[in-house]
């Protein structure tokens, strides 16, 4: 195999004028780390822009090097568009190349630098097949050959009085200098500049124009929008080549949550949505039901965990709890599934309805399940204030995602309704807005029948005061894990790392805040972090992981759906 000498092009960029460079669409910023909020360490150290340049990719059955715009984002994550997807069938048919090779070092030496393609991921966005967004996945790349450029790590707000520190420019990878020695791009709106003509090209290729920047004045000869910010190169855009006219770039903000989670050693928290804003309930002072949420005052006693294990994936699922007094909880059920002899917990919101965790209902029959309200010892089921229900119908909610674990959410229908006694009373459903930061902080209820000491079962009811986290918070606490599974407006985290947590069998319980004397839901227990544990009689099980928070569906996000299917519930007109 011979690699052939990579010529160097120059450029002459025109000279060009500020311009309007408002956006009609607005995308957040993307949120790293605490420090420099980077993307990746060190990345785009304006001393190394030689080694995050263009790579080749060799596509071995076709026998041919895709010469694609290719960015390296971290060492094991390359950026590009989808023009290397012809010719192969499989990442086994492709191997990546410094960009370096060309010229400067032996064949042998470059073939010694390069890297096996393990995986080939096409970002799920509105282009056509050949300039759709693709991440290559390689083995690690040497870090003396390579090194990431930053992902834009700030909003798409283009700050006039910020253009003399964090200027753009439209780059080559074939170019010898670096871009800040190149002539500033001119960031425009691209429904001001581009034409009809133009505009009807986008719309027929599905691109949404608040996905792209277009920069007046430039030249189709680039591939990227490189910002400058700081002593370090951010990649903003990708070179979109549609338009001849005005370069066309793709706005990575648009995707950036697809490629933060699909690129390796990149970890982001997903977007944090606008907040949702409360609906009145037609009962007396916005509340969902008529005398709910009240209980008498709780006293609480300890239990230990002594476990040692590895950690590993993640599991649905209070350990390190207390026993919790009868009375305390009267919206508190028991959901036993005589099929599969599983077991979940769940919350009385109306005298027929019991909100739970969709992924304990899901494929399963209405008369699997057994529920029962106002038991606190499984060894008394036929005590003073114990009722005992079949179940009419089961709803999970139309966007459940059992390999994602989102919008874990589920309505159960009781066949009879409950009688509201001191022991068995609905608790009220959320009243304010879905903004998790006026909560975070608070200390929570959680509740369950769920493991305890040594992962065993617990015959009677547990509580636990968890601390409500702010999403930035939980995300930092382990970045890997919940840049995958933390979904801000979806679900939220809280908990405490010193072993008190949800566990195994507390899943579809509730976390509740109490507000001038009534408990209110705000979580439903859905799955954390989980470990491997070797049990007393040799064998090996996965259970909760107690040094890591837990994760619990938003109830505040899912309102106006869980009205919808209760029917003693409703709000004001």
């Amino acid at each position: 195999m011979r690699l052939g000498l990579l010529v160097l092009l120059s450029l002459a960029l025109c000279a060009a004028q500020t311009s309007d460079n408002q956006s009609h669409a607005y995308f957040p910023a993307p949120y790293f780390d605490e420090g420099e909020n980077l993307s990746s360490q060190n990345c785009g150290n304006e001393t190394n822009w030689r080694k995050w340049k263009n790579v080749l990719v060799e596509i071995k059955r076709a026998g041919y090097f895709c010469m694609a715009p290719l960015i390296i984002i971290s060492q094991r994550s390359i950026l590009g568009l989808g023009h290397c997807r012809r010719g192969f069938t499989s990442a086994s048919d492709l191997r990546v190349f410094p960009y370096n090779c060309g010229g400067r070092t032996t064949e042998e030496e470059c073939i010694r630098q390069s890297v096996k393609v393990l995986d080939v991921i096409e970002i799920a966005i509105n282009l056509t097949a050949s300039k759709t967004l693709m991440i290559y996945i390689t083995e690690k790349m040497p870090s003396e050959v390579v090194a990431p450029i930053c992902l834009f790590n700030r909003d798409n707000v283009m700050d006039l009085k910020l253009q003399t520190e964090s200027s753009y420019f439209e780059w080559h990878s074939l170019l010898s200098v670096p871009p800040n020695e190149g002539i500033k791009a001119v960031l425009s709106n691209c429904s001001r500049v581009l034409n009809r003509t133009e505009l009807e090209h986008l719309k027929t290729n599905r691109i949404p124009i608040q996905n792209i920047l277009c920069v007046e004045n430039g030249t189709n000869f680039n591939k990227y929008l490189i910002n400058f910010y700081k002593g370090r190169y951010f990649l903003r855009g990708i070179r979109y080549y549609g338009l001849e006219r005005i370069p066309v770039y793709l706005d990575i903000l648009a995707y950036m949550d697809e490629i933060t989670r699909h690129a390796k050693d990149i970890y982001a928290l997903r977007p944090i949505p606008q907040t949702k804003q409360p609906r009145g309930f037609t009962a007396p002072d916005n509340l969902s039901f008529p005398n709910c949420g009240s209980n008498p005052t709780s006293t609480r006693r300890k239990r230990g965990n002594d476990d040692s294990s590895e950690e590993s994936k993640g599991t649905k699922f209070i350990l390190h709890g207390t026993i919790a007094q009868r009375g305390n909880h009267p919206w508190h059920a028991f959901i036993k599934n005589s099929e599969t002899r599983t077991t979940c917990g769940g919350t009385l919101i109306s005298p027929t309805v019991v909100l739970t965790a969709a992924h304990c209902i899901d494929e399963s029959e209405a008369e699997d399940f057994i529920v029962t309200i106002g038991m606190y010892d499984r060894r008394q089921r036929t005590a003073p204030g114990v009722q005992r229900r079949l179940v009419r119908s089961l709803t999970v909610h139309p966007k459940y995602n059992d390999t994602e674990t989102k919008s874990d959410v589920g309505i159960m229908i009781l066949s009879e309704k409950i009688s509201i006694t001191a022991h068995a009373r609905p608790i009220c459903l959320w009243n304010e807005d879905s903004n998790l930061t006026r909560v975070a902080g608070t200390e929570a209820m959680a509740v369950g029948f769920g493991l305890v000491d040594n992962h065993t079962r617990t015959d009677e009811l547990q509580e636990a005061r968890l601390p409500i986290r702010d999403h930035k918070e939980c995300y930092l606490s382990s970045r890997r894990f919940f840049a995958k599974h933390l979904r801000p407006g979806d679900n939220f985290c809280a908990g405490y790392t010193n072993g008190t947590t949800t566990c195994n069998g507390d899943s579809g319980g509730s976390l509740s805040v109490e507000k001038d004397g009534r408990w209110f839901i705000r979580g439903i227990v859905s799955f954390g972090k989980s470990k491997k544990v070797k049990l007393v009689d040799g064998n090996e099980a996965w259970y909760c992981h107690q040094n890591y928070y837990s994760l619990f569906a938003d109830v505040a996000s899912y309102m106006d759906w869980i009205v919808e299917n209760t029917p003693e519930i409703s709000f004001r007109n």
